[in-house]
């Protein structure tokens, strides 16, 4: 049976040649370098996420294909990077026969990760952490500046690692550290004092 196409691809499989040859292999580098985003769409266009925001987007128009940071800030953090493409305040243009730079897709979804990590701090939500592939590093809650509640760690290809409580900043309860297939092997016991 043949495998289904992704959400992103079925969007960009509806482009002109070479923009579709182009911006498919566009997603696949990104696929590749974050293997933890989930795909999506996005104000209609194909983008990866992760929990606490969308990464970037991918698409192609007449004169030129698109990178959307989804972010009014990502681009202005690499000026040097960048200066040789044409930009607005929300996206970088690439030419329609040629991905952008892998190297440069690094430093992009890394500005992103990185604002998603101090936005989700500074919410009421969890408190998240990426590692480079926007797998989770960590999330938990924080109050008054410190950890405080159940917070939860993982490898960096995506298995659970360990799992326990804070309170006020200390490790309390029950701590539980999980193989690297992600299955609990051990516990041990912290006494607030």
């Amino acid at each position: 049976m043949p495998k289904s196409k992704s959400i992103v691809d079925q969007k960009l499989s509806t482009l002109a040649q070479p923009q579709q040859t182009v911006l498919l292999k566009q997603a696949q580098l990104i696929r590749n370098l974050i293997p933890g985003a989930t795909e999506c769409i996005s104000y209609n266009l194909p983008a990866f996420e992760v929990q606490g925001g969308v990464i970037c987007g991918i698409e192609g128009y007449k004169k030129h294909n698109s990178y959307f940071p989804f972010s009014g800030s990502v681009l202005n953090e690499l000026d040097s990077e960048i200066e040789n493409y044409e930009r607005t305040s929300g996206s970088l243009h690439f030419p329609l026969n040629k991905t952008l730079p892998v190297g440069l897709l690094k430093k992009l979804i890394r500005v992103r990760l990185d604002q998603i990590e101090l936005k989700s701090r500074k919410g009421s939500g969890p408190n998240l952490c990426y590692y480079d592939n926007a797998n989770l590093k960590s999330r938990g809650k924080v109050r008054n500046g410190e950890m405080h509640g159940l917070w939860e760690f993982w490898r960096k290809g995506g298995t659970l690692m360990r799992t326990g409580e804070f309170k006020d900043g200390v490790q309390v309860g029950t701590w539980w550290t999980y193989d690297s297939k992600g299955v609990k092997y051990k516990s041990t016991q912290f006494n607030a004092k």
